[in-house]
């Protein structure tokens, strides 16, 4: 039996904030662009919540897999920027479709979050113990972020992307197989962190950048090596959009064309736990990300937490 990717979904608020919106921080869109690949982002508004977007994008998610929320036996939510402490997302997003009695719970590894997520609900499937989940990531970043602080003001953003994953038990795990791998570094906590006392993100983007680009591509390598998957086998490398220059470089490092690796950054900034659904989603949409495809994902965040696997994208029989 293997594990699938059977729908995906995300939402993002609507109104795109251009860089030029940034002006009165003495950067203009070259100089964001070419640092962070980023073009435009969206931030929620006031009066909006993240438990809207993240419902937004589940809906999609099941509408994607032709399946209803009744058919759901777990919610998972990577999230560092739930609406509240507590209760936690999933279960407001599960409320929300409908299925207020399925497990849920929520998960924080910051920008790693939906991957660590993702094999929690391919473990349980794994064990038997549930055939089907939906795995949300989505993060309001726009909330923790310095408003005069140019390093991370004109990166990050808000979304929320979810995936439909569920068992495939009349798949080969030889030709689709399915593993992910983790790694963390406490060591380098502050590097990337939200202070206690600003509740805004303080960021060593040279730090972050050689230790992203070492993790990701090195766990990318050790899963394939694993799985004895040869790297032309791989049909899409989808990456935490954590910045544009990163991901380039993860692709030099692994040596594979750039054309592999999808990137949205330009028109989502780094939306953290939720980069990674969201460029699933997109991807799927512009056609970039067929069914049958088998996919690489890998992602790095606060912590440092990291992590890389493969699993198939609609290879259910």
């Amino acid at each position: 039996m293997s594990v699938t990717i059977s729908g995906v979904g995300a939402a993002v608020p609507n109104d795109p904030i251009p860089n030029s919106e940034f002006a009165a921080l003495g950067v203009d869109d070259e100089w964001i662009a070419s640092r962070t690949g980023v073009r435009q982002r969206h931030h929620l508004r006031q009066e909006q919540t993240l438990a809207e977007l993240a419902l937004e994008a589940s809906e999609k998610a099941l509408a994607d897999a032709g399946i209803s929320a009744e058919e759901i036996d777990f919610v998972l939510a990577a999230t560092t920027t739930a609406d509240q402490v507590s209760p936690g997302l999933a279960p407001v997003v599960a409320a929300g479709l409908g299925a207020p009695q399925v497990g849920a719970v929520d998960l924080n590894a910051a920008c790693s979050g939906f991957l660590y997520a993702l094999d929690y609900a391919a473990s349980k499937i794994e064990q038997g113990s549930i055939d089907r989940a939906l795995v949300i990531g989505a993060d309001a970043m726009s909330r923790l972020t310095n408003p005069e602080d140019a390093g991370t003001a004109v990166l990050f953003a808000d979304g929320a992307g979810a995936a439909i994953v569920q068992a495939a038990p009349e798949v080969s795990e030889d030709e689709y197989p399915y593993m992910c791998s983790f790694g963390s570094d406490g060591s380098q906590a502050q590097a990337l962190y939200i202070s206690d006392s600003t509740q805004q993100v303080v960021m060593d983007g040279a730090e972050v950048y050689m230790a992203a680009v070492d993790a990701m591509s090195e766990e990318i390598t050790y899963v394939l090596d694993s799985c004895g998957i040869d790297p032309e086998r791989i049909d899409q490398l989808v990456c935490h959009q954590a910045n544009g220059r990163i991901m380039a470089a993860v692709a030099r490092r692994l040596r594979w064309d750039s054309s592999k690796v999808l990137s949205y950054i330009d028109r989502y900034g780094n939306t953290s736990a939720a980069s990674i659904p969201i460029t699933l989603a997109v991807g799927q949409q512009e056609g970039h990300v067929k069914p049958g495809d088998l996919l690489a994902l890998t992602a790095f965040g606060a912590g440092f937490t990291w992590g890389a696997g493969v699993i198939g994208f609609k290879t259910t029989a």
